[in-house]
């Protein structure tokens, strides 16, 4: 039976190049998303932010499938800063950015662990190096790093867990949070980003797709507890100089 990977938030623009890139290294792709996610060869219409329905969810998915690996890559990103984002955002952010994961790890588990299986967390360099105005994203992207260290100790050494930290992503979200700054246009936004990146571009989702299917692939499989960076060298920079 061939393997199954389990993609929640597959409808994005990064969703869709994950969905795309498995299907071509010979999984099946079960797309998790609100929207339809026609890159996937099956979609579940599932909120992320119900947790048990998340992890009935990946229960039924292991029965079905031989499941080889599940990647995180759904988040919410709350437009506030500290002490104005809401307390409704803080939990959206929260279940659907770190505790989703957990969750549809909990009823996929067994299944995993029977396939050499692999986690793969989408996480953010604003998790580490964050700007205004997206309080909780940077909070939980940071607390999502935390959960893939402490996964990849408790999963081990059965399962595999990792993240992927993209930078700068050509994405309709991306060109969403360039409403931050009203004195920019987006053109400006972006050629901004590219200068202060070392490889002089934004990346491409296919990049962050590239990065996640090294980590489920057999070359990484001395690879866990992990960040890799995908930001074209943007953190490399000094942010004082």
């Amino acid at each position: 039976m061939t393997r199954a990977v389990i993609i929640t938030g597959a409808a994005g623009g990064i969703g869709t190049a994950l969905c795309e890139r498995m299907r071509v290294d010979g999984y099946i792709v079960i797309g998790v998303d609100l929207n339809a996610a026609p890159a996937a060869d099956a979609h579940f219409q599932v909120d992320l932010r119900k947790s048990e329905q998340l992890r009935d969810l990946g229960r039924k998915l292991a029965e079905n499938y031989r499941l080889k690996a599940v990647v995180h890559n759904a988040a919410v990103q709350p437009v506030a800063e500290v002490g104005v984002t809401t307390f409704p955002e803080w939990s959206d952010a929260l279940r659907v950015n770190v505790v989703a994961i957990d969750a549809l790890v909990s009823g996929t588990r067994e299944s995993l662990a029977s396939n050499a299986g692999s986690i793969v967390a989408i996480s953010s360099v604003h998790g580490r190096a964050t700007t205004t105005g997206i309080a909780a994203y940077a909070t939980t992207k940071a607390a999502l790093e935390g959960w893939v260290r402490a996964a990849a100790l408790d999963l081990g050494p059965d399962i595999r867990v990792n993240a992927v930290a993209p930078g700068a992503i050509d994405t309709a979200k991306l060109r969403e949070g360039f409403a931050r700054w009203d004195t920019e246009s987006a053109a400006e936004r972006k050629a901004i980003l590219c200068e202060r990146t070392a490889l002089r571009r934004v990346g491409e989702p296919s990049d962050v797709a590239g990065a996640v299917s090294f980590l489920i692939g057999d070359d990484a499989r001395f690879v866990t507890g992990t960040v890799l960076v995908v930001d074209g060298g943007a953190t490399a920079r000094l942010g004082s100089e």
